[in-house]
């Protein structure tokens, strides 16, 4: 999962949504610097990867994108199924998209200073684009894609991806509503809620 779906898998919590949000930058064992509850989040975000990437459900998912995606399609399901998170926002979350992303948004500001480097430094473009409000359109969706692009220099082929994506956006759904409540329950269970 990426962003959206790291941030509400923190349960309202601020040092798990530390530690989830800072997960993909905090490397090896260097989560042992944290405190406890910031350590959990790093973890958390760490077991929803794997349990992600494990998943029959999102394993059908990557099978529909890797002509288009190849070795990347992991990361790319994790991409598009935020995009699904936000259509089916009401589904599983217990507060409205706007009361969530704004208090986020606020937690995750001030706990910048706690954040390893590179996060300080991008998340200042993060917060002013509202980053969590891109999963819900196709041409944020499509930005988020053409960012991860930049960092493969060009290996994605975006508009095929997003095309084939939005023409069987109900098999993609399919997928992601068998995987996401498990994902809840998973998360649910590491996190200790």
């Amino acid at each position: 999962m990426n962003h959206l779906a790291h941030c509400f898998l923190s349960f309202d919590d601020e040092d798990l949504l530390l530690g989830n949000f800072i997960g993909d930058d905090v490397k090896g064992s260097a989560w042992k610097a944290y405190p406890e509850r910031v350590q959990r989040g790093i973890l958390l975000h760490r077991a929803i990867d794997s349990f992600t990437d494990n998943h029959p459900a999102t394993a059908q998912s990557k099978e529909r994108i890797r002509s288009f995606a190849g070795r990347y399609a992991s990361p790319v399901t994790d991409v598009l199924y935020d995009h699904l998170l936000a259509l089916n926002w009401e589904t599983y979350a217990p507060e409205t998209f706007e009361v969530f992303a704004e208090k986020t948004y606020q937690r995750l500001e001030k706990r910048a200073e706690d954040m390893p480097q590179v996060l300080q430094e991008r998340l200042p473009h993060m917060l002013k684009g509202r980053f969590l409000h891109g999963y819900f359109s196709r041409t944020g969706l499509e930005w988020v894609l053409g960012q991860f692009n930049r960092r493969l220099a060009g290996r994605l082929d975006v508009p095929e991806l997003s095309t084939c994506f939005f023409e069987n956006l109900d098999l993609f759904s399919t997928d992601f509503n068998l995987f996401f409540p498990d994902l809840i329950a998973e998360a649910k269970g590491k996190s200790g809620q």
